[in-house]
């Protein structure tokens, strides 16, 4: 029986913010925590084999931190701490995991993946079938100091940002490089998957890389495709590169007020009294912004079976979400009831579409309050803790 949990931070600020919500679940149903701490790993480590318990302490953590040959924690012949002392190892990873390809082989035998897209799942179980799934686990929202919504005058007494973007500017020259860094032909060839995607935005990358591929190579072995999709992150990263890049464009060039937060904006080619760059900020601050936006930009990445913290993160704060579209929240969300959707094939009238909707504060009020309640009954990191801890309570 699990009593206590291991969780990590440093590295990425995000996954510790996550992590820590997820902690308030478990203290409360009295699991003692550690916190395996990445950027003084010596001495956390020491402090570890005092916390561990065998059979009684469970790893949590994102994205394989601490399951990346880490020192102090990995030792080449023995594995990692989880394996010496027998603890079971769960693992939410947020990107596709095609970007680990080098971490599967190491995985201590007590290894449970969970997936916030359905189609990384089904990708897991495909071509890692000998590794365990903790099935799907979508990302959630906070709502920060317990946020209500208050009565109309008031909501808009405080929202003093009209468009509001949380995220790091991801420049698309800097993996089309990739693209182009043979001929003609290799340009051609991957920019035909590109043009496909953004043709048909509901595909995932590896169906459609799969089926270029296989047209222009043939079929693979398991292991062969492991390779190629590891090999074609950068069309991955160029594609939310690309998005991401075209909406705030949109939105910037119908002269919209947007206000920017995260990393490396002022390198985009966004020069406009419209658009005001704020630089980078933590997870709480942009759940702070939100309940000051009167609408919350969001852009997928190339989650089409699942969701981004941004969506659930606006409607938990009183900010409409405006967002393209995926499979998964298609299920659980209605477009112009809980939050407008926009077609990340074409932008040309977001910006309109925006503008439209700021002029109409009556409804967004309105979606903002269903959204809210929906959020509220479902998808905080509260539900996901809840899942975490049943499924562990009764994993053999």
């Amino acid at each position: 029986m699990i009593k206590r949990l291991v969780l990590v931070k440093g590295g990425v600020e995000t996954l510790s913010f996550f992590s820590a919500e997820i902690e308030k679940y478990f203290l409360s149903n009295n699991i003692k925590t550690f916190w395996l701490d990445l950027d003084d790993l010596e001495k956390s480590a020491k402090h570890l084999k005092k916390f561990i318990k065998e059979d009684e302490t469970a790893l949590l953590t994102f994205n394989f931190l601490a399951l990346s040959g880490e020192k102090y924690i990995y030792d080449e012949d023995r594995g990692y701490i989880w394996e010496i002392y027998n603890i079971p190892v769960y693992n939410i990873v947020v990107d596709h995991p095609l970007y680990y390809v080098e971490r599967y082989p190491l995985v201590p035998p007590k290894y449970t993946e969970f997936h916030i897209d359905l189609d990384h799942e089904r990708y897991y179980e495909n071509y890692y079938p000998e590794l365990k799934s903790g099935g799907f686990l979508p990302l959630a929202g906070t709502c920060y100091n317990d946020y209500v919504i208050p009565a109309f005058d008031e909501w808009i007494e405080s929202k003093d940002i009209d468009i509001l973007f949380v995220g790091s500017y991801m420049d698309p020259k800097e993996y089309m490089k990739y693209i182009t860094r043979i001929n003609d032909e290799y340009t051609s060839f991957y920019m035909g998957m590109v043009d496909d995607l953004f043709d048909n935005p509901m595909q995932s990358l590896t169906d459609v890389a799969r089926r270029h591929c296989i047209r222009e190579m043939g079929d693979k072995s398991i292991e062969t495709w492991k390779v190629i999709y590891k090999s074609l992150n950068f069309l991955d990263l160029y594609i939310r590169a690309v998005a991401r890049e075209n909406a705030v464009k949109a939105i910037a060039k119908a002269g919209v007020n947007i206000d920017i937060f995260g990393h490396k904006w002022e390198n985009a080619s966004i020069k406009a009294n419209n658009v005001k760059l704020h630089g980078p900020t933590d997870s709480k601050t942009c759940l702070m912004m939100m309940q000051r936006a009167k609408i919350s930009l969001n852009v997928l990445p190339w989650f089409r079976e699942g969701a981004h913290d941004r969506v659930f993160n606006a409607m938990a704060n009183g900010s409409l979400c405006l967002t393209d579209e995926s499979l998964y929240l298609d299920k659980i969300f209605n477009d112009k009831e809980d939050y407008i959707l926009y077609d990340i094939s074409d932008v040309s009238d977001l910006g309109d579409k925006a503008d439209k909707l700021l002029k109409d504060n009556e409804y967004i009020y309105k979606l903002v309050n269903k959204a809210y309640k929906k959020t509220l009954k479902g998808h905080l990191w509260s539900d996901r803790a809840k899942v975490l801890y049943d499924y562990m309570m009764n994993d053999k």
